[in-house]
């Protein structure tokens, strides 16, 4: 069974809530507030998830019934066969909704969740309804809008260490060798090396040291004494642009702005969000190249990061 994301989770919930209504009919809401908004965006971009993984061939209307039944269909124990699938996803996610009366809209307290809104647009999501966005515009405003949210909550708690990267980078931009780049990048070279510069679909092998401005280690591949082999485009940003400025044989110093780092989600361990990032960086050599078009998502380039810290263990 495929598994839902939790997005998918909120947005059935609400709707098996009110599966007892007799408004399971598409129409266009009134969205007053941003609140609305993101309520009706929920549930019209999983609708149409649901509708394209789930509602099929001659028994849409069917489907699409079992769907908005499915926890109180599942709770009676009437499950046909050809349809145990929907039904589960209902039972999968009853819990969900306890859960999201006490912490607000995906999370947020500040939010409050509109079980007729995300309902609405579930409907209209999984019946394809034109309306007041498209699905894909929807799962985008969610996603921009809750993330800047995030960022500015993460802001408020972790500001100090925005504002201290600030002044340490506007400083040290001011020391002889000390170059920055038109993204912010800093850096400096303790050894320029005479081979190729690697390109972003390289792989190469390098060894490392990293601190915090405070000068606390968070990683070392030289302490360690194991370099490490990795895509240039496989890792922070602040990482992909230095690299492919370093001839083979060269040892940088980086000074990563919190942008180029892991900006307000930090990282696990040590590094905190806002956090900007000191490495010493030498490049070993090129390996080959890795696969055509093998851009690494965020979560797989979290996952190679992670994989990294923990060559140690």
């Amino acid at each position: 069974m495929k598994k839902l994301n939790i997005f998918i989770a909120v947005a059935l919930v609400a709707a098996f809530t009110f599966s007892s209504c007799n408004s399971n009919k598409p129409k266009l809401p009134e969205l007053k507030t941003q609140v609305d908004s993101l309520n009706y965006a929920l549930g019209l971009a999983y609708g149409d998830n649901l509708k394209t993984n789930y509602i099929k061939g001659d028994s849409a209307q069917k489907s699409i019934k079992l769907l908005l039944e499915g926890i109180d269909e599942a709770s009676k124990g009437k499950v046909e066969k050809e349809n145990e699938e929907l039904v589960s996803l209902g039972t999968q996610i009853g819990s969900s909704l306890k859960q999201q009366k006490k912490a607000g809209f995906l999370g947020d307290s500040a939010l409050t969740l509109n079980y007729d809104l995300v309902k609405q647009g579930l409907l209209n999501g999984l019946k394809g309804s034109k309306g007041q966005m498209t699905p894909q515009a929807a799962q985008t405003y969610l996603q921009s809008t809750m993330s800047a949210r995030q960022a500015l909550k993460m802001e408020k708690q972790f500001g100090p260490n925005k504002k201290a990267g600030e002044l340490f980078l506007s400083e040290n931009a001011k020391k002889a060798g000390v170059v920055t780049t038109a993204s912010g990048l800093q850096y400096e070279v303790i050894k320029k090396g005479n081979g190729p510069i690697p390109t972003a679909t390289n792989r190469v092998k390098v060894n490392y040291h990293g601190t915090l401005i405070d000068g606390t280690v968070f990683d070392s591949s030289v302490d360690r004494k194991e370099p490490v082999v990795f895509p240039v485009n496989g890792v922070i940003k602040g990482w992909t642009e230095a690299l492919q400025l370093m001839p083979v044989g060269s040892k940088y110093k980086i000074y990563v702005p919190q942008q180029l780092a892991y900006g307000a989600q930090g990282s696990q361990g040590k590094i905190k969000p806002f956090s900007m990032l000191i490495f010493e960086v030498e490049l070993l050599s090129i390996e080959k190249d890795a696969p055509a078009q093998q851009q690494l998502t965020p979560e797989q380039m979290q996952q190679l990061q992670q994989q990294m810290q923990q060559q140690k263990r």
